[in-house]
């Protein structure tokens, strides 16, 4: 289990794991090439313990999106943008 240091990293050492998990942002963040994309999406389908990861990530950004939301105020939003149109016009 991530986190337990009672037990030894089974990707500790494979170069294959390390590869996809020093990606696995850039993974899900959509930066990759289709070739990189297909090599990781591959290893973590074959590896539990980096699939495992994948998903505690993916489940951990949802968690972020869904309660880091807050609504901008309407006046805010309109200082904003004639901010920038103003600075956009010098």
């Amino acid at each position: 289990m991530m986190g337990n240091t009672s037990e030894p990293d089974p990707c500790e050492g494979n170069p294959d794991c390390q590869q996809a998990l020093a990606e696995l942002y850039s993974f899900l963040d959509g930066e990759l090439t289709v070739q990189k994309r297909t090599v990781i999406r591959t290893h973590l389908d074959l590896c539990s313990p980096c699939g495992d990861r994948y998903t505690f990530e993916t489940e951990l950004r949802q968690v972020v999106s869904m309660r880091c939301q807050e609504k901008v105020p309407d006046a805010l939003r309109a200082r904003i943008a004639a901010a920038l149109q103003a600075e956009l016009e010098r």
